[in-house]
């Protein structure tokens, strides 16, 4: 099976972009800035993804945005060979990343092979742009000699 990077979910002018909410906002805005944000209860501590409006441990409202470090292990992945819509190249990685804070994301895992890539495996965000957004994106982190 051939090398997978970024060619694969970017190689269509139509390709779906996110849309903003007034509460999902801040994490888009990061991603623009290459930061991975994420919010966290400033009454129980709980990392909360995706965005919402209030705690879903504490059901308190009081979350604060965080800089996340964007370093995790690969938690979970399926290799997509048949997509939603004809404007994703496949064959691609879904996958779900925890990240070292102990949060959970759903993003893409790029420039790897599919055959090599295994559960527990280090990676590490990565920011592309798709037209005026900026997509998180995880790769395989590269490891000392």
């Amino acid at each position: 099976m051939s090398s997978w990077n970024e060619q694969n979910i970017s190689a269509g002018n139509q390709l779906p972009e996110p849309k903003p909410t007034a509460i999902s906002e801040p994490h888009w805005q990061g991603c623009k800035d290459s930061k991975l944000m994420v919010q966290r209860c400033n009454q129980c501590a709980l990392y909360v993804f995706p965005p919402q409006p209030v705690c879903p441990q504490c059901m308190q409202t009081s979350l604060i945005w965080q800089r996340s470090s964007g370093n995790g292990t690969l938690y979970s992945f399926s290799v997509v060979h048949r997509p939603q819509t004809p404007a994703f190249e496949a064959p691609y990685i879904t996958a779900i990343i925890e990240l070292e804070e102990g949060w959970h994301m759903l993003s893409n895992l790029v420039d790897c092979n599919a055959e090599t890539v295994a559960i527990g495996d280090p990676v590490e965000v990565h920011f592309q742009p798709r037209g005026d957004s900026v997509l998180p994106l995880f790769k395989p982190k590269k490891t000392g000699l």
